[in-house]
């Protein structure tokens, strides 16, 4: 893993924002970040992995439009995603883009958007994750409960992990089979719209506060993750929800991305095997495994990735096997894709 050792942060001369804020914000790590101005659309601050991800002489992207960062045909939805950030619709969201560097080539990377507010000014945080910034995510915190569910193409909840009910107090079932607009708090609609459509024509993930119905009729606080999981219209949709255990129920920016980023791995192949999803409850962690399984990684790669012992992922692996009635990885991934099973346990 290559990893950029300076991480020194340019501040634009003259900015109305305090560099010290800037510093705060963008300095720290080696992950290649911007700050943008949400009501001007421009580049205000960047650090030194950003300038070596996208190459140029600091500070030469302070003051650019956001726009001018990413390849001609990406820029109407790059626009459209940070202006929907700036109206309060949605909180973040990860796309895939292809950015423009300073010598004229491309490159295509993960880019994860969050609002934040530094120095007084509201503004778009971008974190770039390109192929040679060797990212790595952080351990998940403890304190964050997630949960996930998908729905059909009316919205309707058809599966949901066992961990709801740690978050709302009851269990997958008494949400399987209920629209998922009717468990919104109404004033939460609209926004959630906007989230939607934003990955309906845009793709990636959208992620905003909302308030779920719980089993008391009252209503709680949780960060949502929406992927569309199909192209269709309207989409089926996959949702990762997350809480706080800790007072104050706020997250950091990096636990808001390791968030987004944990529920789009663990929704990316489920659409291929919603269908076959057995009788029975699965839990994130679970859904997480069989997602990861199903893009080819081996017991090894998926305890590294989710910080797991592999001792721990084969005994989730054990309760997926017993839930489905399989009983090694190769007629687990046969009953998934709908393939003949190979002869020998892979």
């Amino acid at each position: 893993m290559v990893r950029l050792q300076e991480d020194r942060v340019v501040a634009m001369t003259g900015a109305p924002t305090p560099s010290v804020a800037l510093a705060d914000v963008l300095g720290g790590d080696s992950q290649p970040r911007l700050a943008i101005d949400l009501d001007t659309l421009a580049v205000v601050g960047a650090n030194q992995a950003a300038y070596v991800l996208l190459g140029g002489d600091p500070p030469s992207l302070e003051g650019t439009a956001v726009i001018d960062v990413v390849v001609t045909g990406e820029r109407p939805a790059v626009e459209a995603s940070v202006r929907l950030l700036a109206s309060g619709a949605i909180d973040g969201y990860r796309a895939v883009r292809r950015l423009q560097k300073a010598d004229g080539s491309e490159l295509t990377a993960s880019v994860w958007a969050q609002m934040t507010t530094i120095g007084g000014t509201r503004m778009a945080l971008a974190t770039i994750e390109g192929d040679s910034t060797g990212l790595s995510w952080p351990m998940p915190d403890a304190s964050t409960r997630m949960a996930l569910a998908v729905t059909d193409h009316d919205w309707v909840i058809e599966h949901a992990s066992s961990d709801t009910e740690g978050i709302l107090g009851l269990g997958p079932e008494a949400y399987e089979g209920s629209s998922l607009l009717s468990l919104l708090r109404p004033a939460d609609v609209q926004g959630f719209m906007g989230a939607v459509g934003r990955v309906a024509a845009g793709g990636g993930a959208a992620t905003l506060r909302v308030h779920i119905r719980t089993e008391k009729g009252r209503w709680q606080d949780v960060y949502c993750v929406v992927v569309a999981m199909c192209r269709h219209s309207p989409p089926r949709l996959g949702l990762a929800l997350a809480v706080i255990a800790e007072p104050g129920g706020e997250m950091s920016l990096d636990t808001c991305r390791q968030v987004a980023e944990r529920g789009v791995d663990a929704l990316s192949s489920i659409e291929q095997f919603r269908s076959r999803l057995p009788p029975g409850n699965f839990s994130m962690r679970q859904w997480e495994i069989l997602s990861r399984l199903v893009h080819g990684e081996r017991v090894q790669d998926i305890a590294d990735a989710l910080y797991l012992s592999p001792s721990t992922v084969r005994n989730h692996l054990t309760a997926i096997y017993r839930k489905f009635g399989v009983h090694s990885q190769a007629e687990l991934l046969a009953t998934l894709l709908n393939v003949p099973p190979l002869t020998a346990s892979t």
